[in-house]
């Protein structure tokens, strides 16, 4: 892990912002790492509940409280793309797993709706998915500290991102 983050989130076409991280896995090592219990909890967090149904509950475990989040599942079409929204925030996520049996680059993506949200928003998306890099690599996500290097440290770069 760098000692200093890098803001890695840019603007798509279609305006939303998008956060890639380049992995050494395969599609299918890659689809697990954002959607197997065990593999996300040790970087965001584990998920109960059937997804079947529509909705599973993600325990955030870096956040304060550590929260339970009830998660829809908007879109799936395993191993590239899940679709997700979460309450009570009414976000929706894309996760795109793309590339070969050798690397692939996995990339969460949200609309956001502001300059100020960015802000906050953005070097919250970069701390975890550097927490899911650490992981994945078997070292501790533990080690990724959110204050002072993502949030303010990352601040600007989304707060002009979205032209604040």
């Amino acid at each position: 892990m760098p000692t200093t983050p890098k803001a890695s989130g840019y603007l798509s076409p279609t305006g939303s912002v998008v956060f890639p991280r380049r992995l050494p896995l395969s599609v299918e090592e890659g689809w697990a790492a954002v959607t197997d219990p065990a593999r996300t909890a040790p970087w965001i967090g584990p998920w109960s509940g059937d997804p079947a149904t529509g909705t599973v509950e993600l325990t955030m475990i870096a956040e304060d409280g550590a929260p339970v989040v009830p998660v829809g599942i908007v879109r799936c079409e395993a191993p590239h793309l899940v679709v997700v929204s979460t309450a009570p925030d009414g976000w929706v996520l894309t996760v795109r797993i793309e590339g070969d049996d050798d690397e692939v680059v996995i990339s969460l993506e949200q609309d956001i709706p502001d300059a100020e949200s960015a802000a906050s928003i953005g070097p919250g998306w970069d701390f975890y998915m550097d927490r899911l890099v650490e992981a994945e690599a078997g070292r501790d996500p533990e080690a990724v500290r959110f204050s002072p290097d993502y949030y303010p440290g990352l601040s600007e770069h989304y707060r002009a991102l979205l032209g604040g």
